[in-house]
């Protein structure tokens, strides 16, 4: 045999050996891992990804589980309510309840709601604001920059964490649009001054739109459309739906019959009936502030 042939052969064994040794390595590593995927093979749960797909994935918590997922778990486990997600509404609630074979739930729709009507008409600046333009900043210093140290600061933190497009700027105040709100809760969480609340979407809704608790003078001053606690509501309510916090009133969604006489005998117009369901579309949310 040549020299080369030897050379050659001596370098193709110097090369094959490793590589010999490489896949034989490979294959028991390979034949270890379907060992072990068996032995450690968790079942899918077809009933738990059943109710993942139906859930609508907002992962906002207002079904009072931390998301999506664990409202999924707990149901899969016997969580006997259906209809918790109100992002889903009353269909999926429906779906969920057939699905799990449960009674069908009473499906409440409801919206958020700002309370403030201190618009730029209504109220006005104590100093021009140059911080960060959100809510949270701006609260922080001195209440913000607004008269009214209750009210909706218009900087739009809500509109930053709404999945759904459902708030906007009008005047300088955030507003819901009901028809697009899913009460997910996530701008209730947000909001700096807690001037958003869930209520049942009725269209006849009546709500004291305020949340000041200035004495009634002082909140007159600051704001034209505040609620001045003149208990005039509070004495006009035949059904015991308004109280009254302080100096606020306070209407109870659920003892409210719409009669009407809250909303004659308010002098300051702070109580409104209807839902907001105004955001125009030509203010688009990157203009919050």
């Amino acid at each position: 045999m040549s020299a080369i042939a030897l050379v050659f052969l001596s370098v193709l064994s110097d090369i094959m050996i490793p590589i010999a040794i490489g896949g034989g390595i490979a294959l028991i590593l390979g034949v270890v891992i379907v060992i072990t995927a068996k032995f450690f093979d968790v079942p899918v749960d077809e009933k738990l990804e059943s109710i993942k797909a139906l859930l609508p994935g907002a992962n906002c918590g207002a079904c009072g589980f931390s998301g999506c997922e664990a409202y999924a778990d707990a149901l899969a486990q016997g969580e006997p309510n259906a209809g918790r997600c109100p992002v889903g509404g009353p269909d999926m609630a429906e779906e969920l309840a057939e699905l799990l074979g449960l009674a069908k739930p009473d499906f409440i729709p409801e919206t958020a709601q700002v309370f403030c009507q201190g618009t730029t008409e209504n109220t006005n600046k104590r100093y021009e604001y140059a911080g960060t333009p959100t809510c949270i900043a701006a609260a922080g210093l001195f209440t913000g920059p607004n008269s009214c140290a209750y009210g909706c600061l218009g900087f739009g933190d809500c509109i930053a964490v709404c999945q759904f497009g459902a708030i906007g700027i009008v005047d300088g105040i955030a507003v819901i649009d009901s028809s697009k709100c899913t009460a997910c809760g996530m701008c209730v969480k947000t909001c700096p001054k807690e001037l958003i609340r869930i209520i049942p979407k009725h269209l006849n809704a009546y709500t004291v739109r305020c949340r000041n608790k200035w004495p009634g003078i002082q909140t007159h001053k600051h704001c034209k459309v505040g609620c001045i606690g003149c208990q005039r509501c509070f004495k006009a309510c035949k059904y015991g739906a308004i109280t009254m916090d302080g100096p606020l009133a306070v209407i109870d969604p659920d003892q409210c019959t719409h009669c009407g006489e809250c909303l004659s005998v308010c002098p300051t117009k702070a109580i409104r009936n209807g839902l907001t369901g105004n955001v125009p579309e030509q203010i688009p949310s990157e203009e919050a502030g």
